[in-house]
């Protein structure tokens, strides 16, 4: 037998091993792909389910602001709503993976829903408009938010089945998993228990010449690339030429190999650089503290650009800037932002010389869009310098891209939570909890620094009249004119605040008691001078009593809203519309006008 058979048949074993191998890893790959197809339809269930979810609240939301406001325009999101959740219900029960149980259920909860709109949503909308009365009684029967709560408990239990498969399809994935690593690992120690055999085997037929070969292996492994000579048996002439031929293959990969390893060292090291910023960007409680450590780490995280961060106005429908670093670069519009009308990265696309160039930026450049939610947030432009490759730094834009939109769109969404916990829904004005935070920090304010802080407390004279004869909805436009107009007067760095009901609070940091008497007549008279009406009937001539305070050395912040409250009863005792004084007597309006 001559060497190359011998050789060749030493090598069946492996090819055979290495075979049976890919057999099993195909297989399991395939069976991978199945479970994670499974996955993705039950995610895809999940947020039909939660989409489900919403549009019943926007209906329950639009049925019970149109009850309370009677203004068609609350009636949006639940026309929406019901124009909406069939499709997503026949969405569900086509999907033939949902499954007969939560088939069963979603049954359930079309019924409750269709029985919600017969007997609570359309009778309330009817009655709101014909006899409210009716409509509020039906409202606090409790009968639509008895139904509505075993919509939710429905949808629930379809989301509580999804999320347990998904359990399970993870389980089975982790296990087949294990599975697949101990078969590879059984196929590695059966191949290495081959390759021993065979070397034995092969070893006591190799003499001479290839002892030179070991020699040779040897030396790749220390040096790198070694040649040894090629003479001796064809066989081995050939087995020698190869050996070479490898021994230079091994330096290339060995070179290639420490490049790949120093280009992955660079790109971790990147990469704990982009989870810190995430985890900075989490701790931050506002946008303008986000904007301050991006502006801080995106010339770090994208070495050799100039940029900016621009955020999306979407009232203005505008681009405002954010962060910059570097060179200055123009601003363009939002319609004139091609990344923006594609909703993908734009530019240095050599290979694309068909796209038009953006019209506010000249020279080399790219720009990411910030999208979260379907909500444009904004846009990340950067401008490489001289020797920086643009298609480079495309996919570290893109990775930055991603975090920056997750972050603005949670700063975003903090800041409205925030405007939500501390404003009254109706007027706008802040809300008790507020006014108390800021009558804390005024009083530490002006005790440590010795300045003044006065407290405006008013009412709207004989509001619960105006409520009996012309209704709430009235009263309620009553509320949002005086609010205005005491906005309007109310001087910069003050804090307005409505506490409750009629009554308003006006405080004023650095203002005195004399100044703050002034500006309380101030209002009165605005006020008083308002001409009123509602659906197009004439609310008659509307009053406000006022109490005025000022903090006493030592004093606190109760003891200053008690006495504001104290000098507005005695405006009321004293026959309404006048402004009084802590410890003066009353200043009635017509007065003062004299």
């Amino acid at each position: 037998m001559r060497l190359r058979h011998l050789l060749f048949l030493t090598q069946l074993p492996f090819w055979a091993m290495v075979l049976a191998a890919f057999v099993i890893l195909q297989g399991s790959l395939d069976r991978r792909v199945q479970a994670l197809a499974q996955v993705s339809e039950t995610r895809t269930q999940l947020e039909r389910t939660a989409e489900l979810l919403t549009h019943v609240l926007d209906m329950e939301t639009g049925v019970r602001g149109f009850v309370i406001a009677g203004q068609p325009a609350f009636l949006e999101p639940y026309y929406r709503g019901e124009a909406a959740y069939p499709v997503v219900i026949n969405g569900l029960r086509g999907d033939a993976t949902l499954g007969d149980e939560n088939r069963a259920r979603l049954g359930q909860v079309t019924d409750l829903l269709r029985q919600w709109q017969a007997e609570v949503a359309q009778p309330e909308i009817r009655l709101r408009a014909e006899r409210p009365a009716e409509a509020e009684a039906l409202v606090r029967s409790g009968r639509g938010k008895r139904i509505l709560d075993q919509v939710r408990a429905g949808v629930s239990e379809i989301e509580q089945t999804l999320r347990q498969r998904l359990q399970s399809m993870d389980a089975n994935a982790q296990a087949q998993l294990g599975q697949l690593r101990r078969t590879l690992a059984g196929v590695a120690v059966t191949l290495l228990l081959l390759s021993v055999t065979i070397t034995l085997l092969t070893s006591r037929l190799l003499t001479g010449p290839l002892a030179a070969l070991g020699r040779g292996t040897q030396r790749v492994t220390d040096q790198g690339a070694v040649t040894v000579t090629e003479r001796g048996p064809r066989e081995y002439r050939e087995l020698a030429g190869a050996f070479n031929l490898m021994s230079r293959g091994v330096q290339e990969a060995r070179e290639s190999s420490a490049h790949a390893a120093a280009e992955l060292g660079r790109r971790n090291a990147w990469l704990r650089d982009l989870a810190q910023l995430s985890d900075a960007l989490q701790a931050a409680r506002s946008v303008q503290e986000g904007a301050a450590i991006l502006t801080r780490a995106l010339p770090h995280l994208l070495p050799g650009t100039s940029g900016q961060l621009l955020q999306h106005n979407a009232s203005r429908n505008l681009l405002l800037p954010a962060a910059a670093w570097g060179e200055g670069m123009s601003t363009p519009g939002p319609d004139r932002c091609w990344a923006l009308r594609r909703g993908e990265t734009q530019g240095g696309e050599a290979g694309r010389p068909f796209m038009p160039d953006c019209a506010a930026q000249e020279g080399t450049y790219l720009c990411a869009p910030l999208f979260s939610h379907g909500e444009t947030l904004g846009l990340l432009r950067v401008h490489p310098a001289p020797g920086v490759d643009p298609e480079g730094l495309r996919g570290s834009l893109n990775d930055v891209a991603r975090q920056v939109a997750l972050a603005l769109a949670s700063l975003r969404l903090q800041d409205r939570l925030l405007q939500q916990s501390i404003r009254d829904p109706l007027t706008g004005l802040f809300n008790r909890r507020h006014l108390e935070s800021q009558l804390a920090e005024g009083v530490v304010a002006a005790q440590g620094g010795e300045e003044a802080l006065s407290v405006v407390a008013l009412d709207i004279d004989h509001f619960k009249r105006l409520n009996d004869t012309f209704g709430h909805d009235a009263g309620d436009a009553a509320l949002v004119r005086v609010s205005a107009a005491l906005r309007e007067l109310a001087p910069p760095g003050s804090t307005l605040a409505r506490p409750g009901g009629e009554e308003f609070t006006l405080l004023l940091p650095h203002v005195g008691v004399a100044q703050a008497a002034a500006l309380a007549e101030t209002l009165r008279a605005r006020v008083e001078g308002l001409d009123l009406a509602h659906d197009g009937i004439s609310l008659g001539q509307v009053t406000v009593s006022l109490g005025v305070a000022g903090l006493p050395p030592g004093g606190t912040g109760e003891a200053l809203i008690a006495a504001a409250d104290q000098a507005l009863y005695a405006a009321k005792r004293a026959g309404r519309n006048r402004v009084v004084v802590a410890g003066a007597p009353a200043l009635q309006g017509q007065a003062a006008r004299s």
